[in-house]
């Protein structure tokens, strides 16, 4: 049975919304229940969300003009120009609004994303083919208390390993600690890392969901015990925290910065190559202080932060009042926000997310990029729109983006 227009085109306007990090709570509930409804659902689901679309969009756009471009895109529904497999076709003759999806997905979404970078009536920029790469995904490796690791990308669900009595399963994608003791009078610390090109979600024993972004780490006990849950991070790492008010959260950051937490929901980035890290609050409250010795007054006996305000992690601490939790929060709904975006952060974002180095030949140039698009793009699908901003970027000897002006 075909799908009512009507309800097409609201799942269509759902699913250009979702690609774009812009769904309400309610709406991701809808969503996400239409998609669980049956087998076919969810094989729309996996279209929509299959980077060889996306792609598609990127390269047509580059091709064409807006009316063109979407005819094509309707037309060939994939980045190349061989035939579609027989059961592709038997899947756009049942789910013929999927092509309405994917014009309002492009539209909205990717189009509007290299439409705003446009800068002349020139258009993109015409590059020689480049070696494609891969977006990151979900992955991480996990350092027991006995030095072992277990590399988190594909493991099946199930049990993990047993660390000091606390049983630790993999559950769909994120690592769950479960309820338990120690066996001994030892405190057992695990660490989860993230290299370059990928991102994962953990669930710690108290029940605090983290997540953490491409380069980044967590230190936890696998029991929390005594007046503090305290954890260590490094790079940047998105919390939720159990409320636990007789034992209160602890976030140790690197040179010596501690936030201080009940429950709340807060992002912290502290890589070591960004000028500014910085802790945002997004709800509950947390009191942030330096544990050295030498510095200002407000900062040793700490500062509280308000839903909205972002504190920059310096040694002169600035409080930032109305931040913009979109862009914050871009990495963890599965976007990048560029909107206002100086080349080179861009460029620190773009290295963690697709594992490159970054290469400057010359001055780094002074551009700014603006837009918002799905990280689950291909290297060279995200090239062709940066490239129409007067920079030229170029994959060149495996993992190196050259940037030039």
């Amino acid at each position: 049975m075909d799908e009512p227009a009507s309800n097409a085109f609201y799942i269509a306007a759902l699913l250009s919304k979702h690609l774009k990090g812009a769904l309400t709570p309610e709406e991701a509930v809808e969503l996400h229940a239409w998609v669980a409804d049956n087998n076919q659902h969810q094989q729309v689901w996996e279209e929509i969300n299959d980077a060889g679309v996306q792609q598609a969009a990127v390269k047509l756009i580059a091709q064409y003009n807006e009316n063109e471009a979407l005819a094509q895109f309707l037309a060939r529904y994939s980045p190349n120009a061989q035939p579609i497999p027989r059961e592709r076709v038997h899947f756009l003759q049942r789910w013929r609004w999927v092509a309405a999806a994917a014009a309002i997905v492009f539209m909205a979404g990717t189009f509007y994303w290299f439409q705003s970078q446009r800068q002349s009536p020139g258009g993109f920029a015409g590059n020689a083919p480049v070696t494609d790469i891969a977006p990151g995904k979900n992955g991480a490796i996990l350092k027991l208390a006995d030095g072992s690791r277990i590399a988190l990308d594909s493991l099946q669900n199930g049990v993990v390993a047993t660390q000091n009595g606390t049983r630790i399963l993999f559950d769909n994608g994120r690592l769950v600690y479960g309820p338990g003791g120690k066996e001994n009078n030892e405190v057992a610390y695990n660490i989860i890392t993230t290299p370059n090109g990928r991102q994962f979600r953990v669930s710690l024993p108290d029940g605090t969901q983290v997540w953490l972004n491409a380069a980044s780490s967590i230190r936890y006990p696998t029991v929390f015990e005594g007046k503090h849950r305290n954890v260590e991070i490094t790079g940047e790492v998105y919390f939720e925290v159990a409320q636990n008010a007789q034992m209160p959260f602890q976030v140790t950051v690197p040179d010596n910065v501690r936030i201080e937490v009940l429950g709340t929901h807060f992002n912290v980035n502290a890589y070591a190559n960004e000028e500014s890290p910085h802790t945002t609050l997004l709800e509950g409250s947390v009191k942030v202080l330096s544990l050295k010795a030498q510095t200002p007054d407000l900062y040793r006996k700490g500062i509280v932060l308000r839903p909205g305000q972002q504190l920059q992690l310096s040694e002169t601490p600035t409080v930032i009042s109305n931040a913009d939790i979109d862009k914050i929060m871009a990495w963890k709904n599965g976007l990048f926000d560029f909107d206002g975006m100086d080349l080179k952060y861009a460029m620190k974002q773009i290295a963690r997310w697709y594992d490159v180095e970054i290469v400057y030949k010359g001055a780094v140039p002074d551009i700014k990029f603006y837009g918002k698009i799905s990280r689950n793009i291909s290297l060279a699908g995200l090239i062709k729109g940066l490239n129409s901003t007067g920079v030229h970027l170029n994959i060149e000897e495996g993992k190196r983006l050259v940037v030039t002006q």
